[in-house]
């Protein structure tokens, strides 16, 4: 038996029904493993928590299937996330920003050489990533349109991407 009141769980209810979740989906998300379930619980959280999964290494390298070997086109990634559920741990463009906030030095430390994108902000055709860029960590934004390869990379736990990949955050899974 559930410890969540019925006002909660209406709560819950209405908000999925807001955003067209199906019976269907419900039934999955029952169905979903107990670090399915924390991952999606992280994605929720906002702002610093990011840092602090980063931080405290509850991230790992991911790479949509056959970037490793070759070029997978943006829009293919966001379907692959969007497909299998991991587009829901992955971090937004708040997170993205709490990250920048921390500034080059955390940046370097962490994700040298790559960029962090936020494929749960995506926006159009286009997905928001950082960059270390001399002194400062800019924002810029990525096109779907566009091939993405190994050099790309990301991170899972908290699904958030790196270098084209997706930076997952491990609640534990992350895609980021």
């Amino acid at each position: 038996m559930s410890h969540f009141s019925e006002g909660q769980l209406r709560q819950v209810g209405n908000s999925l029904a807001a955003a067209d979740w199906t019976a269907e989906d419900m039934t999955l998300m029952g169905q979903a493993g107990r670090d399915r379930l924390i991952g999606m619980r992280d994605s929720l959280r906002r702002g610093m928590d990011i840092v602090a999964a980063i931080v405290e290494g509850r991230t790992e390298l991911w790479l949509a299937p056959g970037q490793d070997t070759g070029w997978v086109l943006g829009h293919t990634i966001l379907t692959h996330l969007t497909e299998t559920g991991l587009l829901a741990g992955c971090i937004d463009l708040a997170e993205l920003e709490a990250i920048k906030a921390k500034g080059i030095d955390f940046y370097r430390k962490h994700f040298r050489g790559k960029a962090i994108f936020a494929w749960r902000g995506v926006r159009g055709d286009s997905v928001p990533c950082l960059i270390g860029c001399g002194g400062g960590v800019v924002l810029d934004w990525g096109w779907l349109g566009g091939d993405w390869s190994a050099s790309s990379t990301s991170k899972t736990g908290k699904n958030f991407a790196t270098g084209g990949g997706v930076l997952f955050v491990i609640f534990y899974i992350f895609v980021f």
